[in-house]
This record gives structure tokens, sequence and C-alpha cells, in this order.
């Protein structure tokens, strides 16, 4: 029997109208109660009658641990290969795709079934559904079912392991603890976008000695959200901690490779009037079976992405500020950091004390960067000479590449050895210097 054949025809058979679709969404962002699901308000569709009469059944295949009416297991005599553990990952993702969308109702045993199923380390290879997909599954499911039908300590328990902190946000801001939400969604590294949308959103609900704690709580994390996303992390500061700036910029002089990035993002800004935002719209929109499961943006995304649309307007009003001593802690940061970025940087600016700049290059090691700073100076003879032991540096290092190369080649006679060696002279990083 080709379980997972079989549920793909009846998902077909099974097709949703536009009003059920509709209805659906609304329920898996939050904009329909759980109580309106079962007060009438949703239409009466005899597909759903059917669908939930096949679950009533399914749950009752053998070693999903669901007795009968009369309190015996059910026989499964009939067919003692059926379900494989792989058909049983096949209908548990086909129930609970159902369950998400609150086309059927399941009963608290068959839900903590699938939570355990969904958070587990145990999917079958076979079964082609990535962690995120799983995620997005089981976080519409929670909102699809009714909250007293699942244990919020043991579903955190199970998404902490699992490492969906996406829902792990969800749970504790259902119980109103929004700095651990918070502490969750840092954790949310691939998509940071859901981060940002729920810290954009709290700040704007939140009031009195509630906002004092969370816009706290933001500040003393900064420098992981920096790490998380420059641009985002900017994007928050400039538009809604405004007047923290100086306490922030204050705190980073402690995470120096934070403020590196707070700095290249702020002189990003003032060079080009905007950012990149990419990665911030990036993330995945489709569940198991394909299926687009975020039809329409949640309200809280679609106004964080408007304000990122409106963010060079928003500069073209309000233009950074970068001072001297912003660019001269910069430059020391970028020799730290990013060095081979430190003369292109001091072609594009001239605000900086030229001297202090060069000790700083000559400390590092930078040897183009201090010789167009020596030619600044009116040092013509000293750059001449430092560009020159630069390479003289470089020749050695190229002429003790091509020595082992050669030692190389000696021990393979064949012709076509000898040309995968000379490929693999062009590919010395010591030979691509001078390319």
């Amino acid at each position: 029997m080709d379980t997972e054949a079989t549920l793909d025809v009846l998902r077909y058979a099974f097709v949703e109208n536009e009003m059920v679709k509709h209805e659906s969404h609304l329920l898996e962002y939050g904009e329909v109660s759980v109580e309106s699901k079962t007060d009438g308000s949703l239409p009466e569709v005899s597909n759903d009658i059917l669908i939930q009469n096949l679950v009533d059944a399914l749950v009752h295949v053998p070693d999903w641990g669901v007795s009968n009416e009369s309190g015996d297991p059910i026989d499964s005599k009939s067919d003692k290969n059926w379900p494989s553990k792989e058909d049983t990952s096949h209908l548990f993702e086909f129930v609970a795709y159902y369950a998400a969308r609150g086309r059927v109702s399941i009963s608290k045993s068959v839900l903590a079934q699938i939570l355990d199923y969904l958070t587990s380390d145990h999917i079958l290879p076979t079964y082609n559904v990535s962690s995120k997909m799983r995620e997005n599954q089981l976080l519409n499911l929670l909102k699809a079912v009714p909250e007293t039908d699942w244990d919020a300590d043991y579903v955190s328990q199970l998404c902490e392991k699992a490492h969906f902190y996406q829902v792990c946000g969800y749970i504790h801001i259902i119980d109103r603890r929004y700095v651990a939400a918070l502490d969750s969604y840092v954790k949310e590294a691939d998509e940071p976008i859901h981060l940002f949308c729920y810290v954009n959103k709290m700040l704007s609900q939140l009031s009195g000695d509630e906002f004092t704690a969370f816009q706290s709580a933001i500040i003393s994390r900064i420098p992981e959200l920096l790490d998380l996303s420059r641009q985002g992390a900017f994007f928050l500061i400039i538009c809604n901690l405004k007047d923290t700036i100086k306490r922030i910029q204050e705190q980073l002089h402690s995470h120096p490779r934070s403020l590196f990035l707070y700095l290249k993002t702020v002189i990003e800004v003032y060079l080009s009037g905007s950012l990149d935002f990419s990665r911030l719209r990036k993330h995945e929109a489709v569940d198991s079976s394909g299926e687009n499961i975020r039809r329409d943006i949640p309200k809280e995304a679609k106004i964080y992405l408007e304000g990122l649309n409106d963010f060079p307007k928003f500069i073209q009003d309000n233009p950074v500020n970068v001072t001297d001593d912003m660019i001269e802690l910069y430059v020391e940061l970028l020799c730290k950091y990013e060095p081979k970025s430190v003369l292109k940087f001091l072609e594009t600016f001239d605000s900086y004390r030229v001297e202090h700049c060069l000790r700083l290059c000559q400390e590092y090691g930078i040897v183009d960067a201090a010789a167009f700073l020596l030619e600044r100076v009116g040092d013509a003879g000293s750059a001449l000479s430092l560009t020159l032991s630069g390479l003289n540096e470089k020749y050695v290092e190229l002429e003790i590449a091509v020595e082992c190369l050669m030692s190389e080649m000696k021990l393979g006679a064949s012709e076509g050895a000898s040309l995968e060696h000379f490929s693999s002279a062009l590919e010395l990083k010591e030979v691509r210097t001078y390319l």
C-alpha cells in the first residue's frame, strides 16, 4: 500500500474553497479567536465533514496509540507490515495539515503525538521536510487548536530541544513573558525578520513599566542584534531608539566587534542613503506539501516591510551624523576586522587625521593603506620604499609556493599531471595576487 500517494489523492479530493482558505489564514495569524472557530462563523462545508470522518479513522491506525470506543487496541493482524515508520510520518503530516487549518478537530492525545513527531530528531530522511517547514507547521497548528489542549511548558521544552525558537517566542508571548520571547527570537538566526517584526510590534503596543522593561532589554541586547543583522539593528535604533543612541554607542565600546558593525552601517547609510535589507526579506513560505501557507503577509510583518521600503526617504528627512571621531574609530576597527577594506575607505573619506591613521595602518601592517597615507603627507620616497618592501615579501611567498609546486610536478610524470599542476599553480593565492 502506497500511503503517501493515497494521502496525496485524498488531499487533492478535499481542495479548500476560497472562503475556507480565507478563514484559515485568519486563524493562522490570530485574527480570528479560537472561540470563533466553534461558534458557527466558519461555513459548513461537506468536505470538512468527510475530512473529519477520515481523520477520526486514521487516528485509530495501529501504532498511533489510540484505542477504539470499546477501549481495546485496534486489531492490526490484517496487515502486519502497515503502517511502517514512514507511513506513520505521512499520516502525522496529513492530520497536522488539516488541523493547522482549522478544518478538523483532534483529541489532546493525538495532538500530543503530532507535537512529539514534529519536534523529533528522528524524522526519516526519505521524508523531505526541512526543519523550518516543520517549525512553521507546528506554529500554525498551535495557533489553530485551543490553548487548553496543550501544555505550554512541555511544548516549550520540545521546541527548545528542536531549536524551534519562533514557536518558543510565540508561547512566551501567550504567557506575557515578553523579554523571554525576545530571547527566543534572538536565537532565530536564519530568519531575523521574526525578531525585528516582534520588537517593532511590541514597542508600539506596550506602555508604562512593561514598555520600559522591554526597551531596556532590547538596548542590553543590541550587540546580539547587530550580529544577527546589522541592517535590521540599525533600522531599529534609528526608528525606535533614537533617544537612546548615545547610551547605545557607549555600551558598544565594550563590544568592539559589534561597535564595528554599527559604525560600518552608519557610514554605509551616510554614503549611500540606504541599506541592503534583502536578508530580512528572506523567509521560507511553504509547508511540507509545497503549498504556500503564508498566503498574505501578517499585519505586523507588512507594517515592518513597509518601513524598510520607506527607509531611503526616512534617511533623506533624518540624515545621519558622522563625526571625525567616529571615522577615526571606524578606521581603527576596520584595520582590525577588515584590513583589506582600509585603503578603499581612506580613499573615500578625507575627514581624518592622516598621521593618526598612518600610525594605525603601520601598527596593523596594512602596507597599501600606509603607503597611500605617506603619499598624502608628501613622503613619496617612504611610500615607494614601503610598497617595494611589501612586494618583496610577496615575492618570497610566491617563490616558496612555486618551489613546493615544482616538487610535486617532479613526482607526476604524465602530461595530464603536468597540466593539472599548471592549473593548480594559477589557483595559488600567491599567484592570483599578481594576476
